[in-house]
């Protein structure tokens, strides 16, 4: 066999088996949002400068156990402002390397946008020039709906609100620490609803539930009839399902 071909082919198949790897290891990608409302910076700006060297710094940061990261660099308009918020029940590395990726994507899918957002299934990651602590944001949204419609229309539909309800009351009511919570309900024998509620923890209670609450109001306009549904703002997300797809954590309310 030619040793010219035999090693091409040995890296070949290891170039393959570390980019499925890395694959595997990367959360999927849900949606992204470029802003034009503030406009585009130039490059070698001051703004710029203050965005890379924030966006640098967050991979000499340590993991945050409450999954919440703020960070900012500049001062006046110039300021980059951006905070990046994890799915409250992954682990504190799942989440740091989802950030870590974000931060990367993000930059390249808007390369001169001001404001930019990003949501993956683990994270969220946005960044600005404006105030973003304490604002309940809700534009802009995205939603996913998953699997077929749902039949026993008006008792999936009771069931769904109730568990909504409560999840919307106990995310808001969580500390600086975390807001989040989930929890299922039984449709039927044969039928559970699984749901996940979060906001930002730098949201009072009020901003928390209001914002919760758009995203309750919107799902019927979005999505309605779906089994499955996830619909993300800025501020808060919401996502519900007939099979589990989180990790069971203190925060899971079950109802009966």
């Amino acid at each position: 066999m030619d040793l010219s071909w035999q090693f091409f082919s040995s890296s070949l198949v290891t170039a393959f088996l570390l980019t499925l790897t890395l694959a595997q290891q990367q959360p999927p990608y849900l949606y992204h949002y470029c802003s034009e409302t503030d406009g585009n910076f130039t490059r070698n700006s001051t703004y710029e400068t203050n965005l890379n060297r924030l966006l640098s710094s967050f991979s000499r940061r340590t993991a945050h156990e409450n999954g919440f990261y703020n960070f900012s660099s500049g001062q006046g308009s110039n300021i980059a402002n951006a905070i990046a918020l994890c799915r409250g029940d992954v682990s504190s590395s799942d989440c740091f390397n989802c950030v870590n990726n974000a931060n990367t994507e993000l930059r390249d899918r808007c390369p001169n946008q001001i404001e930019a957002s990003i949501w993956y299934d683990y994270c969220m990651f946005r960044y600005t020039n404006h105030s973003i602590l304490g604002r309940a944001e809700t534009d802009p949204a995205f939603f996913i709906w998953y699997g077929d419609k749902v039949t026993d229309v008006d008792a999936f539909n009771q069931a769904l609100s109730s568990l909504l309800e409560s999840l919307r009351n106990k995310a808001s009511s969580g500390t600086s620490l975390g807001k989040f919570a989930t929890g299922s309900t039984r449709v039927s024998p044969f039928r559970t609803i699984y749901a996940l509620a979060q906001c930002t923890p730098d949201l009072t209670q009020n901003g928390c539930s209001s914002c919760l609450s758009r995203v309750i109001v919107y799902i019927p306009q979005c999505c309605g009839r779906k089994q499955g549904v996830r619909v993300g703002m800025l501020s808060c997300n919401i996502r519900f399902d007939i099979e589990r797809f989180y990790n069971l954590t203190a925060a899971d309310t079950t109802t009966t």
